[in-house]
């Protein structure tokens, strides 16, 4: 295994960090645009 420098480690920390917060956004993102298709669907219908 070979030596890394810190600043080589702290980049790869900000990009996993990067990463896990894009894909957490991604998810939160998803479901609040499903959440607001079912309400949209809900506010086009006729009783």
């Amino acid at each position: 295994m070979k030596e890394i420098s810190a600043l080589e480690m702290a980049g790869r920390f900000v990009a996993r960090l990067a990463a896990v917060s894009g894909g957490v956004a991604l998810l939160v993102w998803i479901t609040w645009v499903m959440l607001d298709f079912r309400h949209l669907q809900s506010g086009f219908t006729l009783p």
